[in-house]
């Protein structure tokens, strides 16, 4: 009542700029739930792009893979051409490692989606803090906190119940699965070498560099031969699913805190099995049903206690707390993001 007398008293200009600043407000998250929302379309495109069709065969997940990096970093080049001197700014160790750890998050994230439940694939990438906890004291030399280890406790549990409940078959694309979690860990660690580095130039670097890699091995085992109705499913996933994201994702990111940011994103993990559902008729496996829910309890506690643990700052890039929270997928820019910002999500 005393809020409605109170707006009552404003000036209409002050009335307009009241609204303002709640659209403000919402807006940044409006944003944050539609790259959730486009992230999350990997599943079922990558479902669809496999499946054979009018008589052609289906996209292998090695070609998949190469195409969506290409694409992702021949956007990004022109933006990049122009920062590409500050790569000189760090030791030639960390580029080459971030582009090896995006190209193995890619990889085995698409191949595991084309092999095993989308469900799956999504789920167990999302175990990368467990990868982020045991590498960062060898690679960083950070010191984990104890609590963070027992949250993730809960995830492990969950990734056990996964295994534990799926057949004999499932296991080695469980397995890969499980390895995209680890590259996306990998990444994030690696991500921190490159703090002088634009986050658009570590983009493009690792989505070009991935693509002429993954390139190689297409040349070998697949083919870059697609049907027309291919390809468009494919800029379909190249633009809406990876580049739109990215940007939507930079901008909110300046406007939000960013461990809300991370949490609002964990939507990808509920939504990109709901459209493989709706879209191709996938179920999600009654072991992935107990065991996700498991991990996803851990990584919030994950982002929870990095958050309670370091002093807070302003939303923004460049003044967000120095801990790395989680935030995407393979071939979008990572869910993981370092205070400096998305730098190159699954």
């Amino acid at each position: 009542m005393r809020t409605r007398v109170a707006q009552e008293r404003l000036n209409p200009g002050e009335r307009r700029a009241s609204a303002s600043g709640r659209l403000g407000r919402w807006m940044p998250v409006a944003a944050l739930v539609l790259c959730a929302t486009m992230w999350s379309l990997n599943g079922p495109l990558i479902k669809l792009l496999m499946q054979p069709r009018d008589g052609a065969p289906g996209v292998s997940g090695l070609t998949i893979a190469c195409y969506r990096s290409l694409i992702g970093g021949l956007v990004f080049l022109p933006f990049a051409l122009p920062r590409l001197r500050q790569l000189r700014r760090v030791a030639i160790g960390w580029p080459l490692a971030s582009v090896s750890c995006f190209t193995v998050m890619t990889v085995s994230f698409v191949i595991a989606t084309t092999q095993t439940a989308a469900a799956n694939a999504i789920i167990l990438q999302y175990t990368s803090p467990i990868w982020v906890f045991l590498l960062s004291p060898l690679l960083l030399r950070e010191k984990p906190r104890l609590l963070e280890g027992l949250v993730l406790i809960v995830a492990m549990a969950g990734v056990a119940t996964i295994f534990a409940g799926s057949a004999a078959t499932e296991t080695r694309w469980l397995l890969l699965s499980l390895a995209s979690g680890f590259g996306y860990g990998a990444l994030t660690v690696t991500l921190r070498g490159l703090k002088p580095v634009n986050p658009v130039v570590v983009a493009c670097l690792n989505a070009l560099g991935s693509g002429l890699v993954i390139g190689m091995a297409v040349v070998i085992w697949a083919t870059f031969w697609m049907t027309p109705a291919q390809w468009a499913l494919m800029l379909l996933m190249g633009l809406v699913q990876f580049i739109a994201p990215y940007v939507l994702f930079s901008w909110a990111l300046q406007r939000v805190e960013a461990h809300r940011a991370a949490l609002i994103v964990l939507l990808e993990t509920v939504l990109n099995p709901l459209w493989t559902y709706l879209l191709v008729g996938e179920a999600v496996p009654g072991a992935t049903l107990v065991g996700g829910p498991l991990i996803l309890l851990g990584v919030v506690g994950w982002v929870l206690v990095g958050w309670w643990k370091v002093p807070q700052a302003r939303p923004g890039l460049a003044g967000a707390p120095d801990a790395p929270v989680v935030v995407q997928s393979p071939g979008a820019p990572p869910r993981f993001v370092d205070t400096d910002g998305p730098s190159g999500h699954t």
